[in-house]
């Protein structure tokens, strides 16, 4: 039961040690999923090499692996919000500071890339720039997130987690 609460609530609060080990969970969780999709994708000859969209599975079993994957990628992703959430409300933060660490700057970063392919000569330096603020919010949310620690005693979202 704890477990259940510690990767699907939204609720309380958690110390970096809680963070750190859903990342050394999810992290090789995650990378096993797309090896796993990479191994589905290239097990049809010709198709994915020539620039061609990996075919969804028809037979029973491969429409069964299809919904596990997904549902696998769905529980990790809801978990992982969970878990945000929980370290920010361990610094005193409310749920929406996941829009400036987590949502801006993967919007800076595929602004950049876009004005890159369509690099007109008007563009200049606007996808340098916005890949900087883009690494500049990644690099303050892995601080706030990671590093520092959360705040002394109780908070608005719960009692100290180290307590």
């Amino acid at each position: 039961m704890y477990w259940k609460r510690y990767l699907f609530s939204f609720t309380g609060r958690i110390n970096r040690g809680k963070y750190w080990l859903y990342i050394a969970f999810a992290l090789p969780a995650l990378v096993g999923l797309f090896i796993a999709l990479y191994a589905y994708s290239m097990s049809f000859p010709g198709a994915y090499e020539n620039g061609g969209p990996t075919p969804w599975p028809t037979d029973p079993l491969g429409i069964a692996g299809a919904i596990a994957w997904f549902a696998a990628l769905a529980a990790l992703f809801v978990s992982g919000m969970a878990i945000i959430v929980k370290r920010l409300h361990d610094r005193d933060k409310a749920w929406w500071w996941i829009v400036p660490f987590y949502v801006v700057p993967n919007l800076l970063y595929g602004a950049a890339q876009y004005l890159t392919e369509v690099s007109q000569p008007a563009v200049g330096e606007t996808p340098f720039l916005l890949q900087y603020a883009s690494l500049a919010l990644t690099i303050w949310a892995f601080v706030e997130l990671g590093i520092l620690r959360g705040s002394d005693g109780a908070n608005r979202f719960g009692p100290d987690p180290l307590a």
